[in-house]
């Protein structure tokens, strides 16, 4: 197993940093063996913080062979538990789920952070009407003017392990760790878009349709309850979900509040 730990410095505006508490928050990604969450493995997570308000801290954690997965595990277990909440870009629907069933696998306990900022979620209802061509990750980072040193992907880095695992060579372990280390290092810059998508109030591109939302203030009203949300920014498939539930009986707020966040 092999641990490092970097630090750059990251100057945010103060009224972003402070407004989104992101003194208080693990920004984290993972490189994995390929897709399946059950065969295969974590070879390198890279956890993120401010120790200041301008400097950003990186720690990596790399397997060095697939038996390392563990250990590995059990060191970002120790820094993961000091926070409540953590940030990604896609990871509720890829490093979280991944992360959680390794965690079971080699019977580790860890308290995880109760709340999960996707920046993925939060910009691609949005994508097209900012003027940005894709959503993915290095597309997003060069519409606010991020210049990488990295030149892979993430399924390149998948090769490079399996051909590091064989060579030993400390380049291709370089160039694994500096992909991943962007990954994250990068993950802050992008609340500026967040920022400018509030101030903006920009309109999603899926917002809820007239019909869904009248039929369902209608269904809220006969329900008599209230939810704590301007449903009329919701997206279409959140609205879907919410008619759904309401149609069945089901009226507990948590639970729908629930959906309205995790789709986007």
């Amino acid at each position: 197993m092999y641990i490092r730990t970097r630090e750059e410095t990251i100057d945010l505006k103060p009224d972003i940093f402070y407004k989104y508490d992101m003194e208080n928050m693990a920004y984290f990604d993972i490189e994995t063996t390929g897709f399946d969450k059950e065969k295969d493995c974590i070879m390198l997570i890279s956890l993120g913080w401010f120790s200041e308000k301008s400097t950003f801290c990186v720690k990596q954690y790399f397997a060095e062979n697939l038996q390392e997965e563990r250990d590995i595990l059990m060191q970002f277990k120790k820094d993961i538990e000091g926070f409540n909440t953590w940030c990604s870009y896609n990871g509720k629907a890829f490093d979280e789920p991944f992360i959680k069933i390794k965690l079971t696998k080699h019977n580790i306990n860890c308290i995880m952070p109760d709340n999960h900022v996707d920046l993925y979620r939060m910009i691609r209802p949005y994508y097209k009407k900012l003027g940005i061509e894709r959503c993915n990750l290095k597309t997003v980072e060069k519409f606010i003017g991020i210049q990488r040193k990295d030149l892979i992907d993430g399924g390149i880095s998948i090769d490079l392990y399996y051909k590091y695992l064989q060579e030993r060579g400390e380049e291709l372990k370089e160039t694994i760790m500096l992909h991943n280390f962007e990954d994250v290092l990068n993950l802050p810059k992008l609340f500026e878009i967040v920022s400018k998508i509030d101030e903006d109030d920009l309109r999603r591109d899926d917002i809820i349709t007239e019909k869904q939302y009248k039929y369902l203030q209608y269904l809220i009203k006969k329900s008599n309850i209230e939810i704590p949300c301007d449903v009329e920014k919701i997206s279409k498939k959140s609205a879907g979900k919410v008619i759904d539930c309401l149609l069945r009986g089901n009226i507990d707020i948590e639970e729908l509040m629930t959906i309205i966040k995790n789709s986007y």
